[in-house]
């Protein structure tokens, strides 16, 4: 069955104010917690860390919860690894780039095998690359691994080393935080865990 298209109601974040990491590469684990992130704790969107992992929880359905890294850049490239642990297949669960001032982009995958990207900007959602199937997904309960890559005017998106999209941005566009997000499609309360989650600025 296609998935579809992107309809959400969006869940505000509580977003912490903090300094971008001063390094040009950053790496989390998890391991002790998840130092410099916003982790809201909310009825409906939870975030915290348990066992080496962030877990990010969703109760509402056609919503979109997101929680922000310290960690900014304009080009570079962000990478996770994230595995639905509970919830309905069409969960989905990705990565946020360059998050500042209302605007951020969204690529997610989800447990039934599609994948997206989308710009969130003033309140509105657009499709940039609307939900399609890729053999490279790996579904249900398993772990796939993200990857972006930012240089210039051109995003390009992996899933397991695979690329499945490249879209072309603004080049004066600025840069911004990184981070990763849930979301849930159908009714039931969806549950995602992330690790290894890295980062590295060119400039």
């Amino acid at each position: 069955m296609a998935r579809m298209g992107l309809r959400w109601v969006l869940l505000l974040p509580l977003i912490a104010a903090c300094r971008p990491a001063e390094s040009a590469r950053y790496t989390m684990d998890f391991a002790n917690g998840a130092p410099g992130w916003s982790l809201p704790a909310e009825t409906r969107f939870t975030a915290r860390t348990e066992n080496g992992h962030l877990i990010l929880s969703l109760k509402p359905p056609r919503t979109v919860g997101w929680v922000l890294s310290p960690f900014s850049f304009r080009d570079g490239q962000v990478e996770v690894e994230g595995a639905l642990l509970e919830g309905p297949s069409s969960t989905d669960y990705g990565l946020i780039l360059q998050a500042g001032e209302g605007r951020f982009y969204r690529f997610a995958v989800s447990a039934d095998g599609y994948y997206g990207v989308f710009l969130y900007e003033q309140g509105s959602w657009r499709i940039l690359v609307d939900w399609a199937v890729h053999a490279a997904i790996r579904t249900g309960r398993t772990t796939n691994h993200l990857r972006v890559r930012c240089a210039g005017a051109e995003m390009i998106f992996w899933v397991n080393g695979v690329e499945v999209a490249r879209i072309q941005r603004g080049a004066n566009e600025g840069g911004g935080r990184a981070g990763v997000s849930i979301g849930n499609m159908a009714r039931g309360d969806a549950r995602v865990a992330f690790d290894r989650f890295a980062a590295v600025r060119d400039r």
